[in-house]
């Protein structure tokens, strides 16, 4: 009789474990869809992190092989993790020309007392789906929920763990986008929301082409995301094949891309798994064909990436 209720009250205890455990996985999913808004960057006078220009020297290689220079110092651009109000100062006075920011990223974000912030859901998606225009609106109505509801509370963000952390409180006296915080410093601004971690879709590669015919002889074009790795490394790679497909072999413009910035397009690191590793070889498998679009083209390009897309089954 006494084995049998011991052994009921073991079963009873290992039931509740066991709910609390569902309870758990529950609240954490749920934690997992909330968007937060997050610090990307203290308002510091500094420069970004993973701030590059193609003027730069190579890193060290371990073979001391080295790609071709040809073309690169002619591209005039410059890359980095999003950035401060200050931080962007320190990337304006290192530009040689008319200042065009390229912002890549999809997710909302702006500047709060000249801090960058952005509102980080799972995965930095918190605006899956959404097009560009249904992302500003959103973006604008944020911000402006921000300034209004002052103290508002931000948390840190760990980004070796891609995990928010402590949150701090903040008065709010100003409040921008990205858009308003780069004219106020007389540079012009160019988005496309792309989607963290992929590559981009074909509307957005057509918008950034006609983009790259319309720029002036003497742009200087500055590329970000978040961190400056993903997206970013694409674009600049993207910018200098236009620049220099003709001239320069595909693995050449890869390699040096990846020895002035953090990555190298073409490699997919071993921790990389399930959906993450698909799309770090979609986005290389992207880039190369993109270069073969670019070199396989007259110089005006009249045809659109889509179009070229579909005609190669791409």
């Amino acid at each position: 009789m006494k084995k049998s209720l011991w052994f009921k009250s073991i079963l009873s205890i290992m039931m509740a474990v066991a709910l609390l455990f569902q309870f758990s996985l529950f609240a954490s999913a749920a934690e997992t869809n909330k968007v937060v808004l997050k610090l990307d960057r203290a308002d510091a006078d500094q420069l970004p992190r993973n701030y590059r220009t193609t003027d730069d020297a190579f890193r060290t290689t371990k073979d001391g092989q080295y790609p071709s220079r040809v073309g690169l110092k002619d591209i005039h651009a410059s890359a980095s993790s999003i950035f401060s109000e200050k931080e962007f100062e320190q990337v304006m006075s290192r530009a040689h020309g008319q200042v065009i920011v390229v912002d890549l990223r999809q997710e909302s974000h702006g500047y709060l007392n000249g801090m960058a912030v952005s509102w980080f859901g799972a995965n930095n998606w918190g605006n899956d789906g959404k097009n560009l225009e249904q992302v500003k609106v959103i973006e604008k109505g944020l911000l402006d929920k921000a300034l209004a509801e002052t103290p508002t509370t931000i948390y840190h963000f760990d980004d070796d763990k891609n995990v928010i952390t402590e949150p701090f409180q903040v008065n709010v006296e100003s409040a921008l986008t990205e858009e308003e915080m780069v004219k106020s410093h007389g540079a012009s601004y160019f988005r496309l929301a792309c989607s963290d971690h992929f590559r981009p879709e074909d509307a957005d590669v057509d918008r950034f082409l006609e983009f790259y015919k319309s720029l002036p002889k003497d742009a200087w074009l500055h590329f970000h995301c978040f961190a400056g790795e993903g997206r970013t490394t694409i674009f600049m790679n993207m910018y200098d094949i236009l620049k220099n497909a003709k001239k320069v072999s595909y693995d050449d413009i890869a390699l040096r891309q990846g020895l002035i910035g953090p990555v190298d397009i073409r490699n997919v690191p071993a921790s990389k798994m399930n959906w993450k590793r698909k799309a770090y070889i979609e986005r290389a498998q992207f880039v190369k064909h993109f270069y073969d679009f670019v070199k396989q083209s007259p110089d005006n390009l009249p045809m659109t990436w889509s179009k070229w897309a579909r005609q190669h089954s791409y």
